[in-house]
């Protein structure tokens, strides 16, 4: 017996919408790609900085148990920078300022990427964890010094993964550390800048085999 024609008419309906959701999808992703790539090229220093953000991001929120859909923290994690493209290009280069203005207008940057990334309406359930990716658990941070468990988890997740890979890197100036000593630093920073629990799962991680193996890396390009 044949289908009712209401059924087939649901099914194809519901086909056209997945197909369309895909196509959404795609150039959100493109154009997350290409904000990133805009301020790699900018700041040639910070090439690969946002996937390698995404990557550690994603692999603690799987130790956690994945307590936040692993779609929206990777996206967040990828734009965590972008409102760097408001920024004058000798800030973005060297990520050094020169004074109390120049660091207004570095700790301006996490609201200037949530203001860009407002304009893609599907965006909105993220961009609180772009804009309070540098807030601190002591809450002396920025944009707006929320302290503790106010501060949004995917931000405290993105907080940690990109001081890991800051420091690993040397982006900004610092030079770069040992694996050994990134993970002191972090323990060290266990209730001031980062929570407490968060670094505890970090440090938990196989970070040696992780940092290791690139081609693990390479899943967050792909």
């Amino acid at each position: 017996m044949s289908e009712p024609l209401y059924q087939r008419q649901l099914m194809e309906y519901a086909q056209d919408l997945a197909r369309a959701y895909r196509e959404i999808r795609r150039s959100q992703d493109d154009f997350l790609e290409l904000l990133v790539t805009l301020v790699e090229l900018k700041a040639p220093a910070a090439r690969g900085h946002a996937r390698r953000v995404a990557f550690w991001a994603l692999r603690l929120n799987e130790a956690l148990g994945r307590p936040l859909e692993p779609a929206p923290l990777k996206a967040a994690a990828l734009a965590h920078d972008v409102g760097k493209l408001g920024l004058p290009d000798r800030l973005i280069a060297s990520w050094v300022g020169e004074g109390e203005d120049d660091r207004r207008l570095i700790e301006a940057h996490p609201q200037l990427g949530a203001s860009l990334l407002e304009h893609v309406s599907a965006f909105a359930g993220w961009i609180p964890w772009v804009r309070h990716h540098h807030e601190r658990w002591d809450g002396r941070g920025f944009p707006a010094g929320l302290a503790g468990e106010a501060i949004p988890l995917g931000a405290r997740v993105i907080a940690i993964a990109n001081g890991f890979d800051y420091r690993m890197h040397g982006y900004g100036g610092d030079p770069a550390y040992t694996l050994a000593g990134t993970t002191a630093w972090l323990e060290h920073q266990a209730n001031a800048s980062y929570d407490p629990a968060l670094v505890r799962s970090f440090l938990d991680m196989p970070l040696e085999a992780l940092w290791a193996n690139r081609l693990w890396l390479e899943e967050v390009q792909g």
